[in-house]
């Protein structure tokens, strides 16, 4: 005899909720795309909406700072939108669909959570994890060389993060030593002498990295906290002038 689950009931309920909600998503960006639909966004290409696509991601970004959960969700559904936008571009090209998009993603979380999915102990992920990484850029034909990985338009702070993880691993103090050292080399270059401009300018990129490795060493992220810091300040003046 079958016995009733509320709960894996309710749990169906919002999965179907979920997928009728993003059909309807759908079916409204391939209207809007249609030659029933709007010009402008018949007009857009995968080029045309990156600028759009960085300008939501750092609108999310900063309602997760405020904490407002009604804003997050307006905010997801913005860059939600971007993706569901790709994807239709590249379905009428028939290149591939939101559905591949999906089982994509799918698939790398379960390939990349063996521990989960398979019988590779807990205790090997972090292990894998790099390997599993490597053996996916491989499968892309892509190179393992940190270029490649850490391409040129990433923001040049998260680049830096990203970056100072391969170099060998020095304490938080070693790194608050090195980063003092290389800013009393600073002051001989502050001359203003056209000449001191570039040593200036090398001893000043050494120090950002410096910082960016001492966050990165002691698990902060230096675009959050520079990011966060901005807004404070930013706000602050504004309070200061009555604004």
């Amino acid at each position: 005899m079958n016995t009733f689950n509320p709960s894996k009931r309710t749990s169906q309920m919002a999965a179907e909720n979920q997928q009728d909600a993003l059909q309807n998503l759908v079916a409204i960006m391939a209207l809007l795309r249609s030659p029933q639909g709007c010009h402008w966004d018949r007009e857009q290409t995968p080029e045309s909406l990156k600028k759009h696509i960085l300008e939501e991601t750092y609108e999310l970004l900063e309602a997760i700072d405020n904490g407002e959960p009604r804003e997050i969700c307006d905010e997801l559904g913005d860059l939600l939108l971007q993706v569901v936008f790709q994807a239709q571009i590249f379905s009428e090209r028939n290149e591939f669909s939101l559905s591949d998009v999906a089982q994509s993603i799918s698939q790398k979380l379960i390939r990349r959570h063996p521990h989960i999915f398979s019988d590779a102990a807990h205790t090997e992920q972090e292990q894998r994890w790099e390997e599993i990484k490597r053996q996916e850029r491989a499968a892309r034909g892509q190179s393992n060389k940190l270029a490649q990985r850490l391409p040129k338009t990433r923001p040049a702070l998260k680049r830096a993060s990203k970056a100072a993880k391969t170099l060998p691993c020095l304490s938080p103090c070693e790194l608050v030593d090195q980063i003092i050292l290389q800013l009393h080399r600073i002051r001989p270059s502050l001359s203003g002498n056209q000449a001191m401009k570039s040593v200036l300018e090398d001893e000043l990129a050494k120090v950002l990295f410096a910082l960016v490795q001492l966050t990165a060493t002691i698990g902060l992220d230096s675009e959050d906290l520079l990011r966060k810091k901005t807004t404070q300040l930013i706000a602050e003046i504004d309070s200061e002038n009555n604004l």
